[in-house]
């Protein structure tokens, strides 16, 4: 069983730079409520969500942490999203340069299932909808994010995590990212697709 250690989780996570600038108090107190939120969600921490739980379990933790140290609701999740959204910027352009290439979409509908199968443990629900040749898509009816982040009375969160999507796909050169709703934005499900241009 894969061990949830709060500090490796922090170094895993898109939080790991921000981290590193919090007041050793802070730091303390981030493990200590990370440590929590593993043990009470024990269902969720399985082999396959680790590398999501590592995001999201740091970022719920995070903003717990700034609210407890003065920061209004809005000032610590806008805290988080700025910091994740910093450490992504770098991934924009390797997206960038892969989606430049006329196989990305194929690669997508081979690739994606087979990641996903090791990556989604508990709590997920995802489905590969048939679709034309030049066409990826995947549902999501069931998200672990919207779940706890909702269990812990900060559903914003989730969106927080949503527009990652949309920051690292929007401007794909050889391929359109499109949906029509996003759970973490008041939708049923998020009916992703990516169609080769």
């Amino acid at each position: 069983m894969k061990k949830y250690i709060p500090q490796k989780m922090i170094e895993h996570s898109r939080f790991c730079k921000f981290a590193k600038t919090l007041s050793e108090d802070e730091a303390t107190q981030l493990i200590t409520r990370i440590d929590r939120l593993v043990k009470e969600n024990p269902e969720y921490a399985d082999n396959r969500n680790y590398a999501h739980l590592c995001n999201l379990f740091t970022s719920l933790a995070m903003e717990m942490v700034l609210e407890e140290n003065g920061k209004t609701r809005e000032e610590a999740v806008k805290t988080v999203a700025d910091a994740m959204y910093e450490y992504i910027r770098p991934q924009i352009t390797s997206m960038k340069k892969l989606a430049g290439n006329g196989w990305f979409v194929a690669f997508l509908k081979f690739a994606m299932p087979i990641k996903f199968k090791k990556t989604l443990g508990y709590g997920w629900d995802v489905e590969f909808p048939s679709c034309p040749r030049d066409t990826f898509s995947m549902t999501t009816h069931k998200c672990i994010y919207q779940q706890i982040f909702s269990k812990y009375r900060i559903p914003e969160m989730t969106a927080v995590f949503c527009k990652v999507d949309d920051i690292l796909y929007r401007e794909l050169p050889r391929a359109d990212f499109i949906y029509t709703e996003q759970i973490g934005n008041g939708g049923r499900m998020c009916d992703y697709s990516f169609k080769k241009k």
